[in-house]
């Protein structure tokens, strides 16, 4: 694909459906302003987190697990960050020697991308991990160790490369002329067979691994949320002396951890899904690529997709706070010593 290709195909029409001012209000509303301030606070709120995880001792697998969410969650939160600014519409009118909507690309979007993977399949094995404690609560521990949880940990995070290994084969900066500033600016260019390659990642890792994601959450919620409902209705069954007599089927902190793992598992889908959706509709309805005369209407969801996913990898350490007094405690004691 020449430059010259790749240069028209970033015209855009002028049918859009919305006002380009408009949406560029929208934009720097929801990302610019509102995008920045949550993701500083969850940047913040994680990294108090990992802190927290690191004074209680990863004694749990499930601390190991969390604290791994974190630290994904804060390369997502770091690089969407950069993102925002790096598109504002106001960003446009600055003459900077690259041009900042292409190589922001290769430099935020795509480590974005991976770690939003990262933290979405770090959350569907702590699902998973939950789900199993609450089905075969006596072989959870033989299952599951700390030293087990890391080993999948570090296999998530290695094997989430695959999901930009095509783009930043197919994508690369180069030096090129530009008529309109007359002056030689840092540009993105393709390479000429990047349509099949790029379609392919799309198919395993946008579609695929996503939505396969989303499944096992659902799945894993679902069942969680059964079982406690079962393991609460066996109790109130039997009268409170029997209920000393025998073992219980799930402990009382295994059955906050589940329920808000479970939270944590929602927030994911619902704050995810949109830009799975827009991604997905953008894939599939040509119209709304760029220069279609519905770009304009994949800007606006692709911001608020971008905002829900901020919210998404901002919220955890406050579920944490509300739903575990241990977490709560230590947390209170953090901030006493550092005032």
């Amino acid at each position: 694909m020449t430059q010259e290709n790749l240069n028209a195909s970033l015209i855009l029409k002028q049918n859009d459906l919305f006002d380009p001012l408009v949406v560029d209000w929208v934009i720097v509303t929801l990302n610019l302003i509102s995008g920045e301030v949550i993701g500083l606070v969850g940047i913040i709120a994680n990294a108090v987190t990992i802190v927290v995880f690191c004074k209680l001792g990863f004694y749990d697998s499930v601390d190991v697990t969390l604290t791994a969410l974190a630290i994904s969650d804060i390369g997502s939160l770091v690089s969407l960050q950069f993102y925002n600014i790096m598109t504002n519409p106001w960003l446009s009118s600055v003459q900077l020697p690259f041009e900042a909507s292409e190589v922001v690309v290769l430099m935020s979007m795509y480590p974005h991308v991976y770690f939003i993977r990262v933290s979405g399949l770090i959350t569907a094995f702590a699902a998973f991990e939950r789900c199993v404690c609450v089905v075969l609560p006596l072989k959870v521990k033989t299952i599951f160790s700390c030293k087990r949880s890391i080993l999948i940990i570090l296999i998530i995070f290695f094997i989430s490369i695959s999901n930009v290994v095509a783009p930043y084969y197919f994508f690369y900066f180069d030096w090129i002329f530009s008529p309109e500033r007359n002056s030689t600016i840092l540009r993105m260019s393709l390479r000429e067979n990047w349509h099949s390659g790029i379609g392919l990642s799309f198919m395993i890792n946008d579609v695929f691994i996503q939505y396969s994601t989303f499944a096992v959450l659902i799945t894993c919620t679902v069942i969680t949320s059964v079982s406690l409902n079962k393991n609460a209705a066996w109790k109130k069954s039997i009268s409170k002396g029997d209920l000393q007599k025998v073992e219980t089927k799930i402990s009382s902190k295994e059955v906050k951890v589940a329920r808000m793992l479970s939270l944590v598992s929602v927030t994911f889908v619902v704050c995810l899904l949109p830009l799975s959706a827009t991604i997905t509709a953008v894939g599939v309805v040509k119209d709304m690529a760029v220069g279609g005369p519905y770009f304009q209407v994949a800007r606006i969801c692709n911001s608020v997709s971008f905002l829900t996913e901020t919210v998404s990898s901002s919220m955890n350490g406050f579920i944490y706070y509300k739903m575990s007094s241990k977490y709560r405690k230590t947390c209170k004691m953090l901030f006493v010593r550092g005032s």
